[in-house]
């Protein structure tokens, strides 16, 4: 079925309908071409495809692990607007234009943790650098050995390849973080967000921060701590395209694996050729000749739009298929619709129907900028691999969700499946005999109480998207709310960043 990459630009035909009813066109002369002209110029604009079938490509890469500083001095205004926004620039280019590599991302100030696991999945770290809220963060302090620490584990590399985002930190020598740098053979890069002559740091009141003895303080470059520079560069001031060179000379095959990748038929230039034979009948007699012609031809268009008619009755099928238990007629309704949210209801009743591999292939398809969407997606697929078995992936999905979202649900599930092993049986009863509260069914099978909060994801409320109040009641409709903000991290994300919080008596 037809679908367009673009279909921003159809808003453009709305602007051509209001022009011809205000006008009360009549007939069809010399102008009515050249609107018909401009019509399928937006047609074009929109880029119609038909999808193909998606074909596996081979990849490889290596684990490129990103540690950030997220200590009050980043608060420093001495490079625009300030260090903290300045290294979230940094990342977000450095992840959009490598998409060879995998990514994991450290944030570290007085502690280190994981705000993101190894993953190739460029729209989630994207949303995690956006989502970074600096006015949350109130500890003074770097700790770089417990980064470096988190680092060692979190990749499996021979060599990981580790890239500090900082200003330096706080210590006058960082011999043993070298010494620990050598012996756990990581490849350390630093890319140094100050200047020489430093900054002050504004405080929420708008005046600058003192020490307790009352004195002004300024954050300034920290030489000492390129003694951890080791297989690596020192890169001074916001150069992404320096960070982008030393992680392609640093490439080693970490991984390998295959990935899907959705092949389409491009259709653009069939309305474009139109839209040209349509311009030049408007000023020569071809248009004159086949104005009585013309019917037929609107009456395909109107065949064309019968097609999105179709799509609303195949989804109310779907849905009341759904409601009533029969989730595989459901899931063969949803296919004859395109589109990311049909995908994730047809991949919700497999999932309800007991063929997890087939709804997990289903949600591995999905693409979709919307946070909220995407961590219901991921939140589905780790109770998936629950099912298949697949702990290890399970484990990493729900992270991801997280990541983009916390709920007590994928937090839950995921510290069901903390350290369970690969094939170990979990008490998972089937999903066909599931009575889903607010949130998806907590992997052990027990039953939760209908006061608990939430969402379900399998069976969303339209009203709440994923994430309803406590004591709400869950209708039994699969659609989801497209209508959730921007992903934020967890307070409790917020609480092991500032953990071990100090207050310095010295300035940096």
């Amino acid at each position: 079925m037809m679908t367009f990459l673009s279909p921003f630009w159809l808003s453009g035909l709305v602007a051509v309908v209001l022009y011809l009813w205000i006008g009360r066109r009549k007939g069809w002369n010399k102008q009515g071409w050249l609107i018909f002209s401009i019509a399928l110029l937006i047609v074009s604009l929109a880029r119609p495809v038909l999808p193909q079938k998606p074909i596996s490509v081979e990849e490889a890469g290596s684990d490129v692990i990103l540690a950030v500083d997220l200590s009050y001095s980043m608060r420093g205004t001495d490079l625009a607007p300030s260090r903290l926004e300045v290294a979230k620039k940094i990342l977000h280019e450095v992840v959009h234009t490598d998409q060879r590599d995998r990514f994991g991302v450290i944030g570290f100030t007085t502690s280190a943790i994981v705000l993101s696991p190894l993953t190739k999945d460029t729209e989630l770290l994207e949303h995690l650098f956006g989502s970074l809220d600096e006015s949350q963060i109130i500890t003074k302090g770097t700790d770089v050995m417990s980064a470096l620490e988190l680092a060692r584990k979190m990749s499996h590399s021979v060599r990981p390849n580790v890239i500090l985002l900082t200003d330096g930190g706080d210590e006058t020598s960082y011999s043993k973080e070298a010494d620990f740098v050598r012996e756990n053979n990581l490849a350390v890069s630093v890319v140094m967000l100050a200047s020489n002559d430093g900054s002050t740091l504004p405080t929420a009141d708008g005046s600058s921060l003192k020490d307790d003895a009352g004195h002004i303080v300024v954050s300034s470059r920290n030489d000492a701590i390129e003694e951890i520079v080791h297989k690596g560069k020192m890169i001074r001031g916001s150069d992404a395209g320096a960070i982008l060179s030393l992680i392609d000379d640093a490439r080693q095959n970490d991984f390998a694996g295959k990935s899907s990748v959705m092949r389409y038929q491009e259709l653009f230039y069939i309305p474009l050729v139109l839209a040209l034979i349509t311009f030049i009948a408007a000023f020569t007699t071809i248009g004159r000749k086949f104005t009585t012609r013309f019917i037929p031809i609107l009456a395909l268009i109107g065949v064309s739009a019968q097609g999105g008619m179709l799509d609303f009755g195949y989804a109310y099928l779907a849905e009341r298929n759904y409601q009533q238990g029969h989730f595989e007629r459901s899931a063969e309704l949803y296919r004859h619709i395109e589109g990311d949210r049909a995908r994730y209801n047809r991949a919700n009743a497999l999932y309800k129907a007991g063929k997890y591999a087939d709804a997990l292939g289903i949600y591995h398809s999905i693409r979709t900028d919307n946070a909220s969407f995407k961590a219901n997606t991921f939140y589905n697929m780790g109770n998936c691999q629950i099912r298949l078995q697949k702990f290890a992936e399970a484990r990493e999905a729900f992270l991801k969700s997280l990541t983009l979202r916390y709920t007590k649900a994928a937090d839950q599930n995921l510290r069901a499946v903390e350290g369970v092993k690969e094939q170990q049986t979990l008490n998972v009863r089937k999903e066909k005999k599931d009575t889903f509260s607010a949130e998806e069914n907590k992997p052990t099978g027990e039953k939760k109480s209908s006061k608990e909060g939430g969402g379900s994801n399998m069976k969303t409320d339209t009203a709440s998207g994923g994430g309803g109040d406590e004591g709400k009641k869950v209708q039994s409709d699969p659609r989801f709310s497209m209508s959730q903000g921007k992903a934020k991290l967890s307070s409790r994300q917020y609480e092991l960043i500032n953990q071990r919080s100090v207050h310095e008596t010295k300035p940096w």
